[in-house]
C-alpha cells in the first residue's frame, strides 16, 4: 500500500480521505459523508465503525460500513502501544501474513504506519459476526471452531525460517514478548496493593512464586516455533458465523508453540468445564495441526507447551494494570485472567516446574 494517504485520527477520517482510500484498492466510488461509532473496548486502541453514503449508485464490492484501529485516545496507553511495538506488530501482521494463511480475518483497506509507530488501520467490517465477551467465555463449539483457526494460522509459519529472518518481524528473545522481568515485578507489586484483598489467597501464592521464578520461565524455548496471536481470548474473536474470526493482532509475534492454546483455554470456560474439555479439544487441535502437514510434534510436546504458557495469561494481566488505559470492565477482566490462569497451572501441575 501506498505510504502517501495520511495517518489520521479517527476524526480525521473524511469522506474525500476514504474516498482516496477506496480508489487504491480498485473501488471507483465517492464517498459523501461518513457517520461513526465507537466499538470495542478500546484499552490499547480506539476502534471505529464508519457507515459511509456514496454520491450516488456505488458500484459492486463497495462497502456499506468499514471499521477503523487507531491508537488510544490515553496517553499511558498510546505510548505503550507505540513504544513496546504493539501498534507495528498489528500493521505487519495485515500487511506481511494474513493474506499468506487459510485463517478467517478481515480485509484490509488501509495500513499505514509512521516513523514513530503512530498508525491508520482500516478493515473490512464482518457483522453481523459480532464480538466475544471474555467475561463470559464461549461454548465448547465455539472453542472448537477457535482452535480450528489457531491450527490454520501456527502450521502456516511452523519452523518457518524464512519468515524468522524479516527485519520486521518481532521475534522475542525469551519464551515470551514484550513484557520484561523488571516490568512483570513492578507491575505485580501494583496489582497486589490494586487488586490482591478480592483476590483467591491461592491464586495469589501461586502468582507471587511465579514473578518470582519469571527470569527462569522466559528463558528462550527451544524449537517447534511458530507465529503467534499471543491474546488468543474470547475478547478478540467475532463470532456468528461458520468460522471464527480473529482480530487484533497487537501482541503477535514469532516464538515457542503452545502459547495461542494455552493462553485461550485458559479463559474460555470456568473452571470445572475447562478442566472436562480441555484434553479433548487440545487432541482436536493437535490432529488439526498433522492435518496441515506439521509432523515431529507428539502430543506430549504439545502437553509440556501448554503447560509452560498456561503462565503466559498472567504476564499480560498482572502488566496490563499499569499499561493500559484503567477501565472499570479491565479491573475486572484482569483479575478473572489471572484467577483463570492461576488455576490452569495449578490444574495442570504447571507451578511444578518452576524452581522451590
Amino acid at each position: 500500500m501506498s505510504s502517501a494517504l495520511p495517518i489520521v485520527s479517527p476524526t480525521g477520517v473524511t469522506p474525500a480521505w476514504l474516498t482516496t482510500a477506496l480508489h487504491r484498492r480498485g473501488i471507483e466510488a465517492t464517498v459523501q459523508a461518513i457517520a461513526t461509532e465507537t466499538v470495542g473496548t478500546g484499552q490499547l486502541g480506539e476502534t471505529r465503525r464508519f457507515h459511509l453514503t456514496y454520491a450516488g449508485t456505488p458500484p459492486a464490492g463497495a462497502p456499506a460500513t468499514l471499521v477503523g484501529k487507531f491508537p488510544s485516545d490515553n496517553p499511558v496507553a498510546a505510548t505503550s502501544g507505540k513504544e513496546m511495538g504493539f501498534y507495528r506488530s498489528e500493521l505487519m501482521f495485515y500487511r506481511e501474513l494474513a493474506h499468506r494463511t487459510a485463517i478467517n480475518t478481515p480485509a484490509v483497506y488501509v495500513a499505514e504506519l509512521g516513523a514513530d509507530n503512530d498508525f491508520t488501520l482500516v478493515l473490512e467490517d464482518l457483522a453481523p459476526a459480532v464480538q466475544g465477551d471474555h467475561m463470559q467465555g464461549c461454548s465448547v463449539d465455539e472453542a472448537r471452531l477457535a482452535l480450528k483457526e489457531a491450527a490454520l494460522l501456527h502450521a502456516a509459519f511452523w519452523n518457518d525460517a524464512e519468515l524468522e529472518g524479516q527485519p520486521w518481524l518481532y521475534v522475542p528473545p525469551g519464551a515470551q514478548g514484550f513484557y520484561t522481568t523488571e516490568l512483570v515485578e513492578q507491575s505485580w507489586e501494583h496489582f497486589q496493593r490494586t487488586y490482591g484483598a478480592r483476590m483467591d489467597p491461592e491464586v495469589m501464592r501461586l502468582c507471587d512464586k511465579f514473578v518470582r521464578h519469571h527470569a527462569a520461565w522466559n528463558a528462550p524455548r527451544a524449537a517447534p516455533k511458530c507465529f503467534s496471536h499471543n491474546d488468543f481470548r474470547v475478547d478478540n474473536m467475532l463470532f456468528g458465523g461458520p468460522r471464527v474470526a480473529v482480530v487484533d493482532w497487537q501482541t503477535s509475534a514469532y516464538l515457542g508453540t503452545g502459547m495461542d492454546v494455552a493462553y485461550f483455554l485458559g479463559g474460555a470456560f470456568d473452571r470445572a468445564t475447562r478442566r472436562a474439555v480441555e484434553g479433548e479439544l487440545l487432541a482436536e487441535y493437535h490432529a488439526e495441526l498433522q492435518a496441515q502437514g506439521v509432523s515431529g510434534y507428539d502430543f506430549d510436546h504439545l502437553m509440556a507447551d501448554y503447560r509452560h504458557y498456561s503462565f503466559a495469561v498472567l504476564v499480560v494481566a498482572i502488566a496490563a494494570t499499569v499499561i493500559v488505559k484503567q477501565t472499570e470492565r479491565g479491573d475486572r477482566l484482569f483479575m478473572k485472567m489471572v484467577t483463570d490462569g492461576a488455576w490452569q497451572a495449578i490444574d495442570n501441575e504447571a507451578a511444578d516446574v518452576l524452581p522451590d
